[in-house]
């Protein structure tokens, strides 16, 4: 099969396309023929040998944590799940990842892909639907509440503010200034993000955004909340004025099945900004890191 392999932590010139052998799936496992994945922020970090020291991988490696493809063969002690069945995927970052033709992945870490779906929209969801519906979790909202989102017309953020919608809640959207118009028509209420906050005034907030983490910690009453999928700044919650939750995301099954029910029902959506075949990765690494405004999917 061919995957897109890491040959050495650097630049996009270490990223090549090869034939590799397909996968079998062990026990509970299942094997993917991968129609789309998701080239995410966290790649880049992978690839620049960013996170080496917490994530070792045995190069050559296949990056790549969101899948979509049909299921086509199926490791012993998996139920629920048939050959043929088109599910959404949430790699690891073990070096066996999404971005390759076949791909073997745990039944706890699949949700069955609604008809109405394409492969490239599934694709979108895994790690900012969850990403986005943990961090709202780990803050115990409830319908009614208001919540401060940094970052909130990126991936995770839109996850999070149209999770929180969906349960009642309030959001706000914590843009840049010239994004301001674009934000409050999907939270419902913006601010500019980038300026210090002139007042504490949020009890929960979710960080998503690592440049304007401090004013986003800074908006926040002591005794608040915060979510944060990004470094903590040093010296940004002093004297630990506000509680907050580091997060990194988690597969969950259940979760991930109700990610997809809401892209289903129009309730979740993850814009895709452009769609390259598999074979222009290093391109697709580029566009991500140049700050293209949406998602960044691979046909396979």
């Amino acid at each position: 099969m061919k995957a897109a392999r890491l040959k050495s932590y650097g630049d996009i010139d270490q990223l090549t396309i090869d034939d590799v052998g397909r996968p079998t799936p062990r026990a509970g496992e299942v094997l993917i023929k991968i129609e789309a994945s998701a080239v995410n922020h966290f790649d880049l970090m992978i690839r620049q040998g960013y996170v080496a020291q917490f994530i070792p991988l045995e190069l050559p490696a296949v990056l790549g944590g969101d899948a979509a493809g049909s299921i086509v063969e199926i490791g012993s002690g998996v139920t629920g799940f048939a050959i043929g069945d088109r599910v959404i995927a949430d790699f690891a970052p073990n070096g066996k990842g999404a971005h390759a033709e076949y791909g073997v992945v745990p039944v706890s870490a699949i949700a069955k892909l609604p008809a109405n779906l394409s492969f490239e929209q599934g694709a979108a969801l895994p790690k900012a639907g969850l990403t986005g519906r943990q961090s709202v979790d780990a803050l115990g909202v409830k319908a009614g509440d208001r919540v401060l989102v940094s970052g909130g017309l990126g991936a995770v953020g839109r996850a999070a503010i149209q999770y929180l919608q969906e349960i009642g809640a309030k959001p706000v959207a914590g843009v840049r200034a010239d994004r301001f118009d674009e934000a409050a028509r999907l939270a419902g209420e913006a601010l500019d993000i980038a300026e210090p906050p002139a007042a504490t005034t949020f009890d929960y907030a979710i960080s998503a955004a690592a440049p304007v983490a401090a004013n986003l910690i800074g908006h926040v009453r002591d005794g608040g909340q915060v979510a944060s999928i990004v470094p903590v700044p040093e010296g940004a919650n002093s004297g630990n004025r506000v509680i907050i939750h580091e997060l990194y995301h988690r597969a969950d099954a259940a979760t991930l099945e109700a990610v997809a029910d809401a892209a289903s029902r129009g309730v979740l959506i993850v814009p895709i900004a452009k769609t390259f075949p598999l074979s222009e990765i290093g391109a697709a690494h580029s566009a991500v890191a140049a700050g293209i405004q949406g998602k960044v999917v691979l046909k396979h």
